[in-house]
């Protein structure tokens, strides 16, 4: 098994390329839904979530909106260290025991886990490689705006997260994204075949 981190900053198109990575076969493990799992598996994580942001981040049926939790602790760094320190924990460890079910029951797969915050939570040596999917800050921008988001939200999430050079500086492979989506899923498929051989 060959397991992959896939990074990158908001808007950069990770998302994108671990789709172009699933559809030559890949196994994608996404750092969202396992965040996602993390509530649904452990409890007491939603309880502190109210307990810290309040009730304000619930939708009407009493699940979390993610959208409002966002809005409050991408404009604050501390309340995002605050988030940080009730999820990650958890979400390391549920992240911890994909990976292993995957190397006892797969063999000769490549096995993505596409993540904004590999190495914000310092778990490089996870990895057998690391990529790295990078575009300019306009692109960058503009891609999280057309996805519904405010200029400021825009780079609230961009600031949130350690500086793309600083990504880049610890990959071992970087894709630019700033050509049109052809260009993307003709560079993954490169990156793809040269860790095959």
């Amino acid at each position: 098994m060959v397991l992959i981190g896939l990074t990158g900053t908001p808007g950069a198109g990770k998302s994108l390329a671990a789709e172009y990575l699933r559809r030559k076969g890949a196994i994608i493990i996404s750092g969202d839904d396992t965040g996602r799992e993390v509530l649904e598996t452990y409890s007491t994580t939603l309880k502190k979530l109210i307990k810290t942001f309040g009730k304000e981040i619930l939708d009407p049926d009493g699940s979390l909106d993610r959208k409002s939790l966002g809005k409050i602790v991408f404009a604050d760094s501390r309340k995002l260290k605050k988030l940080n320190s009730i999820i990650h924990p958890y979400l390391l460890r549920l992240l911890k025991s994909k990976i292993n079910k995957y190397r006892k029951s797969v063999s000769g797969k490549v096995v993505v886990v596409d993540a904004a915050l590999i190495f914000e939570w310092g778990i490089e040596s996870w990895f057998d490689y690391i990529l790295v999917i990078s575009a300019n800050r306009a692109n960058r921008i503009k891609r999280l705006t057309d996805s519904g988001l405010s200029k400021k939200e825009a780079l609230d999430r961009i600031s949130s997260q350690l500086p793309q050079r600083q990504k880049e500086a610890g990959a071992d492979f970087v894709i630019e994204n700033n050509c049109h989506k052809t260009a993307l899923r003709n560079r993954v498929y490169s990156f793809l075949k040269s860790i095959r051989h």
